[in-house]
Formats: structure tokens, sequence, C-alpha cells
């Protein structure tokens, strides 16, 4: 067991919550596997990530959380990765505190993933507009959102070449290799952007239609750009739609 900060286990929590909301498709424990295909440090750092020998993912249903003394137990050969709901959580937490401080109306941007409170105007929402993969800066949609979270997920910008082949950072936790399933972004709306990062992600390891239909399940709207141009939207977007 190692203690952590509150935060962390807020975060680690939440992120095993979507383990299990997505069938474990949004798992934390590919860190090892995203290694391996050279993802070798982050936009934030040039320090290398150690691989560790012999290493295990698909893991989550092993981690511990013991938040009475604030510790995360993590199994042998494992490690975990908060990227994929570090933003949209990160995001959440400022924009609460804001609101806390007596602002009228918040929007926070953490690499693209958004949460919104309260109201920018006289008007009642904020309009965010989704950009196309493929053809930049163009939209491929423009929503208005009142209160909440809208999260990207794509291969399109941690991009890289190992061994003459490209890899992108999304790894899909049933091979431990990046995910191919003909999906280039996927944005999702949610009631907070930890939620809407954690289904993007998995909506990254679906094929589009089956993405759509995951997010409508779960009364989630958002819409995915396939890698042959092809716009797929669920049918709750239509209520948020600019």
């Amino acid at each position: 067991p190692v203690t952590v900060h509150a935060d962390t286990i807020r975060a680690v929590t939440r992120a095993l919550d979507g383990w299990h909301q997505t069938s474990g498709r949004f798992d934390i424990t590919t860190l090892p596997a995203l290694l391996e295909q050279g993802y070798t440090h982050s936009a934030v750092s040039a320090a290398p990530a150690p691989l560790v020998p012999g290493y295990r993912i698909g893991t989550s249903a092993q981690v511990v959380v013991d938040p009475a003394r604030s510790t995360i137990t993590v199994p042998a050969g494992s490690a975990i990765d908060l990227g994929g709901i570090g933003k949209g959580l990160a995001a959440d937490l400022v924009a609460d505190e804001l609101m806390a401080a007596g602002a009228t109306g918040v929007l926070v941007n953490l690499g693209g993933d958004l949460t919104v409170r309260g109201v920018p105007n006289d008007d009642a929402s904020w309009y965010l507009g989704i950009q196309d993969p493929t053809a930049a800066p163009r939209h491929v949609a423009l929503v208005r959102l009142a209160a909440g979270g809208i999260a990207t997920s794509g291969t399109t910008v941690r991009r890289w070449l190992t061994d003459g082949v490209t890899r992108h950072h999304l790894i899909d936790p049933a091979t431990g290799t990046c995910a191919d399933v003909g999906t280039l972004t996927a944005t999702v709306l949610a009631a907070d952007a930890a939620t809407a990062e954690v289904f993007a992600t998995a909506a990254m390891i679906r094929p589009p239609a089956e993405a759509i239909a995951m997010l409508e399940a779960f009364g989630l709207a958002g819409l995915i750009v396939a890698t042959d141009g092809s716009v797929h939207r669920t049918a709750t977007l239509r209520g948020f739609l600019a």
C-alpha cells in the first residue's frame, strides 16, 4: 500500500468506476503496454518511464483503494496511468472551486477537456465547437451546454513511429496493442468532464456503431469521427446542437 493525496484517491476510485461502467474498455492499468509501444515520455516531461519486466495489464479488478487510510495498492508487475481521466477530473475540481469562490460563470479547458458551470452572459448556455480532425479548424458540430463537461479522445495528436510503424496512445486492454477499430476521434458530453473523458476513451476502443450504442445506453450524448471521415452522432446529441 502507498499513501497518496485525497485527490488521487478520488481519481483512481472514479477511474475504477469507469472500468466497471465500460465493461473494461476504460482501463488505467495499460501503462506498461503503452510504454512497450514506444510512448517513452509525456507531453510535459522528457524523462523516460521504465518498462516493468514481465508486466501485467488488465489488472484494474486487483487495484485496492483504501480511502480510510488514504492508500492505493497496485498488483506486482502492473502500473496505472490516469491520463484518460486526469484532465477531466481536474477541470471539474477547478470549476467547482471557482464557483464556490463566487464566480457566476466558469469555463475550464485542460488539454481540450472542458467543464462549464454557471452562465457566461445573458445567454444561459455556453457554445462549444467540436473540431473536425480531418479538416481543422473546421467544426463538425457546434453545441450549447448550460452546465457539464465535454471531452474528446483521438489518435490524431499523440502519434509516433516505432520500428517504422505508426503507433498512438490508446491501448486496447483486450490486446495490449494500439486500438484499431476505424475510429479517429470520439467526443462525449456528460454531467461532468471526468465522465465525458472516461467514455470518450472507451468509445475509441469500439467501432463507431458500437461506441454510439454504448453512449446512448448510458444516456450520454456524443459523436464519432471515423477514419473514413464519416461522422456518427447519438440521437441524444440533437438536444445540444446550436
